[in-house]
């Protein structure tokens, strides 16, 4: 099992309700007190061992791309990855919320500039 990396975005789970009388997603602790959900330790592990994976298989299709267009600049391939990051993340197909989209990108920069 990998350490999870100090930069890696981990956030509340943000939600509300819809309706006359919206209502916000909250937790009961053990104290009583509420509080915004947040994610277990299991869960924000295995999503930066996905984002993580991701950036790895990134790195490869920028290299590649890199080759096959060498005119390109590294800001347009990166771009054209970041582009695509988001669109599927738009329709539901990768997981990734926007912080954690923004730390693949400069995961994939720092180890593609070695």
């Amino acid at each position: 099992m990998s350490e999870l990396h100090p930069d890696f975005p981990v956030e509340p789970i943000l939600g509300a309700i819809a309706g006359a009388q919206p209502k916000l997603l909250l937790t009961q602790g053990e104290n009583g007190a509420y509080d915004i959900p947040r994610r277990s330790s299991e869960e924000i592990m295995h999503r930066f061992e996905s984002a993580d994976d991701l950036a790895d298989q990134l790195v490869t299709y920028f290299m590649r791309k890199k080759r096959e267009y060498p005119d390109w600049t590294d800001e347009k391939h990166y771009e054209r990855i970041r582009l695509a990051l988001i669109k599927k993340a738009d329709e539901a197909k990768w997981p990734y919320t926007d912080s954690e989209q923004a730390w693949i990108m400069c995961r994939l920069r720092e180890r593609s500039a070695s």
